[in-house]
């Protein structure tokens, strides 16, 4: 941290007047009433005049002192504050970054977080996190921040490299002096469960300037920040992988249930990815649109496939699928959706006949990209209809099966050329 000073610079003045206004009652008002006792009483009974030049001195020798203890006390103070001050700046970066850390959805995320908050912390020139190297290799850079730092990192990546191994091997920070121009590096292990995840190297160019043991605390606490949330990265990165890869394992086997209408999943996800994304979702409800339509049938995987033309059997799927995806906890916010796919805007579908506004928006756009794969896409039983017929078909049943504003936007792209038979991403 810079000596510039505190930030909390009417406090100081404050404590400056408070410190003054005691100096003066404890000091300057009695040696004025002292100089007073002695010039009215004791110098008038000095006949011969020798008391006068010896208590002259020593009123100036405690006034001098007593103004020596208040300059010392006053810089004491200054320091102090710019000590806290500092303190509090570290303490509030750390307040901050933790926040940031806990959302950080991938691993390099929260390592980018970590290295611009160590530069925030230390005003250091250059950040890194150098992640273990495959196979006992040297440890390789994740992330760097900084002006210049990977050109930095490249021109020291061997001593920067052995450092890391270092700090990993010991499990413990360390401060060095790294040569070329760089006044000392703070390193810090990110803990793991058995090894460390990685190292944060801290580094300093500007000559005398170094690290505290202040600095070494927050940095080694941003370190431990950032080992939990690269953690917790890892395991959002193993569930989304899970989900991805047994999302893709129920749709094969929903399409070879199926048989007559193989991809309709999948034609489904990409067309409602592309509406999605014209009202404006997010990536987290494009996610959760996208596989609720790749699943939206799921519960035809409980039915027997020899009865799949069964109307009233079939209009089962949408209970069975919403409860099979209710009880897995990955899967619980696609359940109200898959429910409701079916679901009429007039009010006049199933399974609980819900109209309008009150049937979830996801809902009501697989409704209409599902209607939509179906006409367009032959199966073993029907040819596919020509474009043109398909959307005079959405057209007319805008406000009785399908939300009428959701029509007018997909016929928009269709018009456009961004919609089609079989849409993909």
């Amino acid at each position: 941290m810079s000596d510039s000073k505190p930030s909390n610079s009417i406090f100081s003045q404050k404590l400056d007047r408070a410190a003054f206004t005691a100096y003066f009652l404890g000091a300057i008002v009695p040696l004025i009433a002292l100089a007073f006792v002695v010039e009215r009483y004791v110098l008038p009974s000095d006949s011969d005049g020798g008391l006068a030049p010896h208590l002259t001195a020593l009123v100036a020798s405690i006034a001098l002192l007593s103004g020596s203890a208040f300059l010392v006390l006053r810089q004491i103070t200054r320091r102090s504050l710019r000590k806290m001050d500092q303190d509090n700046h570290r303490l509030a970066a750390l307040l901050a970054v933790s926040g940031s850390l806990s959302k950080a959805e991938h691993g390099r995320d929260a390592a980018l977080t970590a290295v611009r908050s160590a530069l925030a912390i230390s005003e250091a020139r250059a950040a890194f996190v150098l992640a273990p190297g495959e196979k006992g290799g040297a440890p390789g850079l994740l992330v760097s921040a900084g002006p210049g730092a990977e050109n930095l990192h490249e021109s020291l990546a061997g001593e920067l490299g052995e450092v890391a191994e270092l700090v990993m091997r010991d499990g413990r920070p360390a401060l060095t002096g790294a040569g070329k121009g760089i006044s000392a590096c703070a390193a810090i292990p990110l803990p793991g469960d058995s090894t460390p995840l990685g190292a944060l190297l801290v580094i300093q160019t500007e000559a005398g300037r170094g690290f505290d043991a202040a600095q070494m605390d927050a940095l080694s606490t941003l370190a431990g920040l950032a080992a939990v949330s690269l953690r917790n990265a890892d395991l959002h990165e193993s569930q989304r992988n899970f989900f991805t890869h047994v999302t893709d394992i129920l749709v094969t086997a929903l399409d070879s249930h199926l048989g007559y209408h193989s991809g309709h999943g999948l034609n489904v996800a990409a067309a409602a990815n592309r509406l999605g994304r014209a009202l404006g979702f997010d990536e987290t409800r494009l996610q959760r649109l996208h596989f609720a339509a790749l699943l939206h049938d799921i519960g035809m995987l409980r039915l027997d496939s020899a009865l799949q033309h069964d109307s009233k059997l079939c209009a089962k799927h949408t209970l069975l699928g919403s409860r099979m995806l209710g009880r897995i906890r990955l899967w619980q916010d696609l359940a109200p959706i898959v429910h409701h796919h079916h679901e009429w805007f007039d009010g006049r579908g199933y399974p609980d006949g819900i109209a309008g506004e009150a049937i979830p928006l996801e809902a009501r756009i697989i409704a209409l990209c599902d209607a939509f794969d179906s006409m367009t896409s032959a199966t073993s039983y029907k040819p596919a209809r020509p474009l043109a017929t398909v959307v005079r078909e959405l057209e007319a049943c805008a406000g009785t099966q399908f939300d009428p504003v959701l029509v007018e936007r997909f016929v928009a792209m269709i018009t456009a050329g961004e919609l089609g038979p079989s849409s993909a991403d």
